[in-house]
C-alpha cells in the first residue's frame, strides 16, 4: 500500500528525476546518499524506470572496480 507523501517532500521518483537532471549522471550510492531513501526501494525505482524508457543504465570503471551509471535520456530520446 502507497502512503501519502508529506506535504513538500518529493517521491523518490521526482527526487532522482531532479538529481539527474541537475548532474547529468550518477551512481546508485549517490542517489541514495542524495535523497535520503532506502537504498533497496531507489533501486526499484531506477529499475522501474528503465523499463518505461526515462533513463538509461551503462557501466563505468574507476580505480580498477566497476560502476553502475544512470543517466535521464534527453527529451529526444523520451519522445519517440
Amino acid at each position: 500500500m502507497r502512503r501519502a507523501r508529506e506535504k513538500g517532500k518529493l517521491t523518490v521518483r521526482e527526487a532522482i528525476i531532479a538529481i539527474l537532471a541537475a548532474k547529468g549522471s550518477a551512481t546508485l550510492d549517490y542517489l541514495v546518499e542524495r535523497t535520503g531513501y532506502n537504498k533497496n526501494l531507489v533501486l526499484v525505482t531506477l529499475s522501474n524506470m528503465a523499463k518505461e524508457g526515462i533513463i538509461s543504465r551503462g557501466w563505468m570503471k574507476y580505480a580498477g572496480k566497476k560502476f553502475r551509471i544512470y543517466r535521464l535520456k534527453g527529451r529526444e530520446e523520451l519522445i519517440r
